[in-house]
């Protein structure tokens, strides 16, 4: 997987970890789950998905000139949170789909009597 990639999906699950855990949260788990997950994923399924998620890296470099893996935490938030609301569906949907691989992640199935 190119680099960029990588890091956007890092970048979001980091995201995700603050939002819902605080400073606390770690998201190394959640980005684990969240790229093996890409990778299991159907190759025909894969292309679409790495462009729009590197369309979503991309997309704050015109007014912040800085793609968003390389944003300050709240920066990344706010961008997050604006695709989550968007009026366009497919924003929605890629939020969606990131946002709740990275709380399996964030959250594995744990054996509450073991």
């Amino acid at each position: 997987m190119p680099a960029d990639f990588a890091a956007t999906v890092r970048a979001l699950a980091e995201t995700v970890a603050l939002r819902e855990q605080g400073a606390s949260g770690r998201s190394e788990a959640a980005s684990r789950f969240v790229l093996d997950s890409f990778a299991g994923m159907p190759a025909y399924l894969r292309p679409p998905l790495r462009a729009a998620t590197l369309l979503f890296d991309a997309w704050p470099i015109v007014r912040r000139r800085r793609p968003f893996h390389r944003l300050p935490p709240a920066e990344r938030l706010r961008q997050m949170e604006s695709w989550e609301a968007s009026p366009i569906g497919a924003a929605r949907m890629l939020m969606t789909f990131y946002i709740s691989l990275s709380l399996f992640g964030l959250w594995p199935d744990e054996d509450p009597h073991g």
